[in-house]
């Protein structure tokens, strides 16, 4: 590969991807580390004689050691059909409705976080109205060029209190939608060393579903044939609307802290075989969530 961007263009087939493992770098690069995109062994299979073939996404080099990392989803916990929807309707919506309005937002882009609930089973004249409220509540941010929540001009009501932040958009797509009203939680407290104990079944068992699977199969599969290798795991929370989908796809925003318990827990039951894990978040960037240390590095 002749340069950075070149190297990227191996991922353009897929925009989540191409888009994750570009702020993944650029995190790196802005912690100091010399990060390079080398390959993407499983679109390249020519250039990487490994029998099998590695079923990876990429092979990156930091501070000159390559090791592979690939890149998922936090999906969304399973909810009833309805309400997930619903979720999909007002996303799909409101992304229309406010891509023009994020463009003139600070950094290009907009976090809407609100309720779903109030579109649950209302009327059409009901749900423009409530679509109209978080328009004019974006609007309102972007003028003032700050967040924004206005709770003083709520009215009684199934109105929902939108909460609006804005991002420095990446690429197109200007507008994440993010829903405060999951049913799935967690709860823990901070242990005697200070750090943090939780309690993680039922997000192990919907959320934590995609992490153990590329343990246990796909990465487990590229440790065998490398072992010298470092592996790492890019998990993705941004909510987002591919090309060629009609819906977002369904993803969970959890703190890093609640990620980086729940990655611990499912690695220590398959040891040796992941070495770094990142999360890519609407709000919190890039963060180390699984390895030796903080940084951004092997």
């Amino acid at each position: 590969m002749t340069d950075e961007t070149d190297a990227l263009a191996i991922l353009a087939d897929k925009p989540r991807e191409h888009s994750a493992f570009a702020a993944l770098l650029q995190a790196m690069r802005d912690e100091g580390h010399r990060a390079d995109l080398l390959g993407s062994p499983e679109r390249q299979e020519n250039l990487y004689p490994f029998t099998p073939p590695v079923p990876v996404d990429a092979e990156v080099a930091v501070n000159e050691v390559a090791g592979f990392v690939d890149h998922t989803v936090l999906p969304a916990p399973q909810e009833d059909l309805r309400r997930v929807a619903t979720q999909d309707a007002v996303a799909v919506r409101l992304i229309e409705l406010l891509t023009g309005i994020a463009a003139d937002a600070p950094g290009g882009g907009l976090i809407v976080r609100v309720p779903a609930a109030p579109w649950m089973g209302a009327p059409r004249k009901t749900r423009e109205e409530l679509y109209a409220r978080v328009v004019s509540m974006a609007t309102r941010a972007v003028e003032r060029g700050k967040p924004f929540v206005d709770l003083r001009r709520l009215r009684p009501g199934p109105y929902p209190t939108a909460t609006i932040e804005f991002w420095p958009c990446p690429d197109e797509d200007r507008v994440i939608i993010s829903f405060d009203d999951l049913t799935v939680g967690f709860s823990g407290r901070i242990g005697p060393d200070g750090n943090w104990r939780c309690r993680i079944g039922e997000i192990r068992a919907t959320v934590g579903r995609a992490i153990e699977s590329k343990l246990r199969k796909q990465l487990a599969n590229v440790r065998a044939v490398a072992p010298d290798r470092p592996i790492g795991l890019l998990v993705d929370s941004r909510p987002m609307l591919s090309p060629g989908k009609q819906k977002p796809e369904p993803v969970f925003d959890l703190p890093p802290f609640v990620v980086r318990h729940l990655i611990s827990e499912i690695a220590a039951d398959w040891p040796g075989v992941l070495d770094k894990a990142w999360l890519l978040s609407p709000l919190s960037g890039v963060t180390a969530v699984y390895g030796e240390d903080d940084s951004l590095g092997w």
